[in-house]
């Protein structure tokens, strides 16, 4: 019917164009055999490792600068940049099969992955906020953190069984014409209302404010993003080990293209199901939980024998998909709309240089020892790391919560007084 998109709630639409932009971005269909890809192409195990150092570098770099572009430039102008960009990055890995070809192209989808990131989900909040229903931020974000794992399984699994007959930059090029469809959405985003952030002293100060903001002035994000990005490092650490863990145990190599879309299973329904947990069990009894999928996940990997050792880590992903939602919504309540994108930004920074940090060691000990003793150091340092930040994040928690309620008290007495 003509003229629907226009009178359709521009708010909702926004959040429906977002969720199927998110899904898009899940399904790269290489991500099932690129390790093996890049063997083809005389890529060793360091060289796999360092690339992905690379790309994590280059996130690192990109992330906070260009989430400050991001709360200058405007959403809906920052999302068309990522899928503009990342659509470059698969025409680029399609084309060169050499080490320094990968590389520009994992530089490339850094970039992106670093505009697209705080970006995307400032837009939800802020979508949201202009609902009035910015209370179902962590349920809204956890299901479509949801689609975008189930995305990821589907293209890892549909990806696996098309290498079997087309070559792996075809796949490539299909991810390339995904990302352009995300472009072609993006148009269609309405800009959410907020405010530019500036400051009269010039960018770099601007900058400083915001830092000073997170780490020193904020009630509960600078308790949350260190957590956040605790569990992020605690899922990512083992990712790497895993195609070589499944050859170790002698898996089927037609079998690895279902292993990693099952992969993204735990972590669909840990999204999915974040805000009834929390109903269930309280905010503090679902943060007490966080240590524990890499903690039983990875120790029973290295203990296990033979294929049941496969199945402990789709426990750690449980944590993946869980903690987005749950910390992420404080985080969203308590920053202002025009810092909105440079503080998730920050976020993903302390995860991508905690990663650039302890990846290295990771590898070494895998290469020096045996993937299983791996294993067992991520389990101890990342759930050493989450536990650390938990009481942290819980006695911020409650003078939030105190603020919160003298915030609601007051409201409801000048209601009372003007009646």
């Amino acid at each position: 019917m003509p003229g629907t998109v226009h009178t359709q709630n521009p708010w909702q639409r926004n959040i429906v164009l977002l969720t199927i932009i998110k899904i898009n971005f899940s399904m790269i269909f290489a991500i099932a055999v690129i390790a093996s890809y890049w063997k083809e192409h005389g890529l060793s195990l360091f060289d796999i490792f360092l690339l992905q150092a690379i790309f994590s570098f280059s996130v690192v770099l990109f992330e906070i600068p260009t989430g400050y572009i991001g709360d200058r430039l405007g959403r809906k102008r920052t999302i068309l940049l990522a899928a503009a960009i990342n659509v470059v990055g698969w025409i680029i890995y399609s084309s060169f099969r050499f080490f320094w070809g990968f590389v520009a192209a994992e530089i490339t989808l850094g970039l992106s992955l670093a505009f697209l990131s705080g970006t995307d989900s400032a837009v939800i909040f802020e979508s949201l906020k202009e609902l009035k229903r910015q209370g179902d931020y962590s349920k809204v974000l956890g299901r479509i953190n949801g689609l975008f794992h189930l995305g990821a399984a589907f293209s890892s699994i549909t990806g696996g069984i098309c290498a079997m007959f087309f070559p792996v930059w075809w796949l490539m090029l299909a991810t390339g014409s995904i990302a352009l469809a995300s472009f072609s959405l993006a148009f269609f985003i309405t800009e959410p209302t907020y405010e530019v952030y500036k400051h009269h002293r010039g960018t770099v100060y601007g900058f400083y404010k915001i830092f000073r903001y997170v780490f020193l002035r904020s009630k509960i994000v600078r308790a949350a993003l260190p957590l956040l990005a605790a569990c992020s490092l605690a899922t990512m650490l083992g990712v790497w080990l895993y195609q070589p863990f499944w050859t170790a145990r002698e898996v089927p190599i037609w079998l690895f293209g279902i292993l990693w879309a099952c992969l993204f299973i735990p972590s669909g329904l840990g999204s999915h199901f974040a805000h009834k947990a929390e109903n269930i069990l309280g905010r503090r009894g679902i943060i007490f939980m966080l240590p524990l999928p890499p903690l039983i996940g990875y120790v029973l990997a290295g203990i296990l024998p033979g294929y049941w050792a496969l199945i402990p880590i789709y426990f750690v992903n449980i944590l993946y998909g869980l903690a987005p939602p749950l910390l992420g919504k404080y985080i969203q309540e308590e920053t202002f709309s025009d810092k909105r994108a440079t503080v998730m930004s920050i976020g993903s920074f302390l995860f991508r240089i905690s990663y650039c940090l302890l990846a290295p060691l990771v590898g070494f000990i895998a290469n020096r020892l045996r993937i299983e003793t791996a294993f067992f150091a991520i389990a101890g340092i990342s759930s050493l790391l989450i536990i650390i930040f938990i009481p942290f994040f819980l006695e911020k928690l409650k003078l939030w919560e105190a603020a919160h309620s003298e915030s609601a008290r007051m409201i409801g007495k000048n209601k009372v007084t003007k009646q």
